[in-house]
């Protein structure tokens, strides 16, 4: 199944944590926007190391959406995700 998964923590460290560890489980399409194709015992384990990842950040919001098939073939999207090849400036 794929899932979305979003987050807003306000956190610098906490946040950097939170994106360094979704981008070594999941595919980046946005600063804090995520997809992950998985079951539901994999996004359990993520689900688990996010809850210690955000455990002292003050109000983090995750956000987690399944999506079947069907739903995930209707997405609608225009231009492309993030890339980590354009995560870095080196001037």
């Amino acid at each position: 199944m794929t899932y979305i998964i979003c987050y807003d923590i306000s956190e610098q460290k906490i946040r950097t944590k939170v994106a360094k560890y979704l981008e070594s489980v999941a595919h980046r399409l946005q600063c804090s926007v995520f997809t992950c194709d998985g079951s539901e015992a994999q996004m359990y384990f993520i689900k688990q190391n996010l809850l210690r990842l955000t455990s002292r950040a003050e109000a983090p919001l995750l956000f987690i959406a399944p999506m079947c098939a069907t739903c995930a073939a209707k997405i609608w999207r225009i231009g492309n995700p993030m890339d980590r090849k354009y995560d870095y400036i080196i001037a």
